[in-house]
């Protein structure tokens, strides 16, 4: 014989239960399908789960763990790290074009070949290759003037980089490196001369 469990009693998962030896315990109701037959009919009814719960302590989560998200890029690239130019500084086009709306004085370096910066280049930008700077800086007097250095769009910006280690060798100290190219300045609002249009 099992005893009707009615739903108000099943709604109230926190109810105090008293065993057979009057010890109170706080539980949980639950039930389990239990199933009688006979030679004429077949009945199902609930039978009662108490399940053990310690007061203060939260119910085990029985919800199964979300999957892992797959990464959205997974055969992205990362950018190339360079020890060797750790020290050096460096800048957005965002953050070098604040520097110019802020009217601080500064020298601007382009650092490509001569064939790319004829290609195309930022108006104002001065070009001294990276293989002739040694030769070109020692028309910068002021070595502690701000100089910005711009080379070729690379994975780490090896180019530009490698300029403003030079410089730094030669003591200059404020040098900084834009890690952007023609394109990214001319969209932060940079003049240009180039044989093609960007816009």
């Amino acid at each position: 014989m099992f005893r009707l469990v009615t739903k108000n009693i099943v709604n109230n998962t926190s109810r105090v239960l008293i065993n057979n030896n009057n010890n109170i315990r706080s539980g949980i109701v639950g039930f389990n399908n239990f199933s009688t037959s006979n030679t004429n009919t077949t009945t199902t009814v609930a039978e009662p789960k108490v399940i053990e719960r310690t007061p203060g302590v939260a119910a085990p989560n029985k919800r199964a763990t979300p999957p892992k998200v797959p990464k959205r890029r997974p055969d992205k690239i990362r950018s190339i790290k360079y020890e060797q130019y750790s020290g050096i500084p460096r800048i957005a086009a965002k953050g070098f074009f604040r520097i110019t709306t802020k009217g601080f004085d500064y020298y601007f370096l382009d650092v490509r070949s001569s064939e790319n910066f004829a290609k195309e280049s930022v108006i104002g930008a001065v070009n001294h290759p990276v293989e002739k700077i040694d030769e070109s800086m020692k028309e910068l007097h002021d070595k502690s003037s701000l100089i910005m250095v711009m080379g070729e769009k690379e994975r780490g910006w090896p180019q530009a980089c490698e300029a403003a280690l030079k410089l730094q060798n030669n003591g200059f100290k404020n040098v900084i490196v834009i890690e952007a190219g023609v394109q990214e300045l001319v969209e932060k609002g940079f003049f240009y001369t180039s044989e093609k249009d960007f816009i």
